[in-house]
């Protein structure tokens, strides 16, 4: 079978290269095949489970080999043929050659064998996991854009598989339709620039307003270049910024109109630089789920923490007595108090705090419940105070290893995961998101 991902010739490819012939056993959290010689791991990216592979040994180390996928002998039957024609080159996705309904399995035993081998729990409480569709998902993504000198080109895509080099691309099936449509035609656009170089970085999101197109540029646009962006925004109907250094202008339309998304039959206003949920669907769902986990009273208090635009708080708002939402960034506490207020929601107070400073947590007052949505490195500063609560504490995770660690303090404490999931928020690419309760016994 020929090979679908990563098939190119090494360069520093020598006679003596290793060859061996493999059956992979499992996936790696970066998805890639994993396989044993000579009792040393061996990571093949674009190999499946139960694959019978034929590999090049590209770099050896002391505990693990990276080896080079040459020839599939036996093939998974949950291998599939990838939607995306750019999949064997760009870097966005990792997993397209796997059946969608075979990823979040995958997902899942990853972060099993990490709760298991770090923190030796036996009897995980797994729930049914948030599931997505497969294609058409992705309400916001970031591009790269690079203007090919001599080539006189421009072109728009991800960094390529283990480079920062661009892939260019021409779609992107997991963006939501309205985006991926624009992709070729920015690139028609950019081309028709004087000064095609000057801009570096595209930006996707899809509001309910409709589709958003965030242009970065590392040098000022001068009028001709702007009319024609200008032009692009009003022929496309989507709105156009431009933001530079320290600037961050709306160019389409010319009065600038409120961003939103909807979660829960609340309209969340937002602006374009805020952190938004990548996966609409997804993102319902989760909201959901960490209502009914934390059983929340109408005589109690909850603690949003990392709490943004208010994605969890303008929802569980009326489950309680008082909200309190922690953000560390100053205009989003702003505009968690903007969406309150729009709702007429008058039981949440947001605070403005940087969650990475250790005294200034124990100003927090006392809660019923805790609820924190930290970033992909986690809340390890958080931990100390953590462990002296005596809250129900929901801990949404976009990268296992950080739960993983964050955990352990917690049960060393006194708490139990009392239930834990998966969510396939990004389906086709390496990333598990993940929800734990975690209680005191």
């Amino acid at each position: 079978m020929a090979i679908v991902r990563n098939g190119k010739k090494s360069a520093k490819r020598t006679e003596k290269a290793q060859e061996l012939d493999l059956i992979i056993e499992s996936l790696s959290h970066e998805a890639h095949g994993v396989a044993r010689h000579e009792s040393k791991v061996v990571f093949v990216p674009s190999a499946l489970p139960g694959e019978q592979v034929h590999v090049r040994l590209q770099k050896q180390q002391r505990h693990f080999s990276q080896g080079q996928l040459m020839r599939i002998d036996q093939a998974s039957e949950h291998r599939v043929e990838p939607s995306c024609p750019h999949f064997s080159r760009c870097g966005a996705c990792q997993l397209q050659h796997l059946a969608t309904e075979q990823q979040l399995p995958h997902k899942q035993d990853n972060l099993h064998q990490q709760l298991t081998r770090q923190l030796k729990i036996t009897d995980i409480p797994w729930q049914a996991p948030i599931t997505s569709d497969g294609l058409g998902y992705r309400r916001r993504a970031r591009l790269g854009v690079r203007y090919r000198k001599q080539q006189d080109e421009i072109i728009i895509g991800f960094r390529e598989e283990a480079n920062k080099h661009l892939a260019a691309i021409d779609t992107c099936p997991v963006l939501e339709p309205t985006l991926n449509a624009l992709i070729v035609p920015m690139q028609v656009c950019l081309s028709q620039l004087q000064a095609k170089a000057v801009i570096t970085q595209m930006e996707l999101i899809a509001s309910d307003q409709g589709s958003v197109v965030v242009l970065r540029h590392i040098k000022a646009i001068q009028k001709d270049d702007r009319l024609l962006l200008t032009s692009f925004a009003q022929q496309h109907a989507c709105h156009l910024y431009l933001q530079g250094d320290d600037t961050l202008e709306c160019v389409y339309p010319e009065t600038e109109t409120a961003l939103s998304y909807q979660v829960s039959g609340f309209d969340l206003e937002f602006q374009v630089k805020d952190f938004i949920q990548g996966n609409a669907k997804v993102n319902q769902a989760m909201v959901d789920l960490a209502g009914q986990w934390l059983d929340l009273k109408p005589n109690e208090t909850l603690l949003d923490l990392f709490a943004g635009i208010g994605n969890f708080s303008i929802p569980l708002a009326s489950k309680v007595k008082s909200l309190l939402a922690v953000e560390g960034v100053g205009p989003m506490v702003q505009r968690i108090e903007h969406n309150a207020k729009r709702h007429n929601i008058s039981n949440i107070s947001a605070m403005a705090l940087n969650l990475a400073d250790e005294e200034l947590l124990f100003r927090l007052p006392k809660a019923d419940a805790i609820l924190l949505d930290p970033p992909r490195t986690g809340a390890a500063t958080l931990m100390p105070w953590l462990c002296k609560q005596k809250s129900r504490i929901l801990y949404i995770a976009c990268e296992p290893s950080s739960l993983v660690r964050d955990a352990k303090p917690l049960l060393e404490a006194g708490f139990r995961i009392e239930k834990i999931t998966v969510m396939d928020m990004f389906p086709q690419t390496k990333h598990v998101e993940s929800m734990a309760l975690f209680v005191r016994d």
